[in-house]
């Protein structure tokens, strides 16, 4: 039986909404964890895996991006003092507001907790997107709204294609004995990744152009997946996760095992 497409952006957004009102470092390491496993756990062919590793870089980037911040600007903040960078004085307005110095464990907790809410975020929407793909999204929306929907979906089109652009032109380049490191390898990129996505979309032109698109106002649709009763008992574990699970006064612990077990419902019931 087919999952329907809407779901895994279901699914994402519900586990999403439970990690920021869970709020806490433990939930969001567990979120993070728990989609990784999930991505490990989907077959390949069901799966743009390439999309993911995107997304998990972006994460690694963004904790690494508010760490770095962390420990160079932030406010004076209690707490055993790990250790000390110098510190630069900045003018009067900015009062508050350090560059350098003492740097506490409270700082830098604070700041990774942040850091790991974001990194789920963008962890689960990269697992969303790389579960399903724009194009079974357009066959389900409504006909009214199709216009709308094929723009999204070209839109939401543009990383997944431009991951694949620069990955098969680095192996050509590679392929040809030319060095796949350092700045002046991302400059001979940008010719023929501009190259390729123009070329893509004129091709994408003329096939719309080719079926008669915007020439009838009533045209034919492929025959789309409707949402099944199994589709929503799937959803349920992420529902409750997103509604009952932040409001539960009990073990953070076991609100986390809770949690994880929300994360990998998608794997559990295929």
């Amino acid at each position: 039986m087919q999952i329907h497409p809407i779901y895994f952006w279901l699914w994402a957004t519900l586990l999403v909404t439970a990690v920021i009102r869970l709020d806490g470092s433990l939930f969001s390491f567990t979120a993070i964890i728990g989609t990784i496993a999930l991505v490990k756990f989907i077959p390949k062919k069901l799966l743009r895996y390439q999309t993911f590793q995107l997304a998990l870089r972006l994460a690694s980037i963004a904790i690494a991006i508010r760490m770095i911040f962390a420990i160079i600007i932030g406010v004076p903040m209690p707490g055993r003092v790990l250790f000390s960078i110098p510190e630069i004085e900045l003018p009067n307005f900015l009062v508050g507001v350090r560059l350098g110095g003492e740097v506490t464990s409270q700082r830098l907790a604070g700041a990774l907790g942040e850091a790991l809410v974001f990194a789920a975020l963008i962890l689960l929407f990269g697992a969303a997107n790389s579960l399903t793909t724009p194009t079974k999204i357009l066959k389900v929306i409504p006909r009214r709204l199709y216009g709308v929907g094929l723009a999204t979906a070209l839109a939401t089109r543009l990383t997944p294609q431009f991951v694949d652009s620069v990955s098969r032109i680095r192996q050509a380049q590679h392929l040809r004995g030319q060095s796949a490191n350092g700045y002046r390898s991302w400059i001979r990129l940008g010719t023929p990744v501009l190259e390729e996505t123009m070329s893509r979309s004129i091709d994408l032109a003329s096939s719309l152009e080719a079926r008669g698109y915007g020439v009838h106002d009533r045209p034919t649709r492929y025959k789309a997946i409707r949402w099944s009763y199994a589709d929503s008992i799937k959803l349920l574990p992420a529902l409750y996760a997103a509604t009952f699970l932040p409001n539960l006064s009990v073990n953070q612990y076991l609100v986390a095992i809770v949690l994880f077990a929300c994360v990998l419902s998608p794997a559990v019931f295929r």
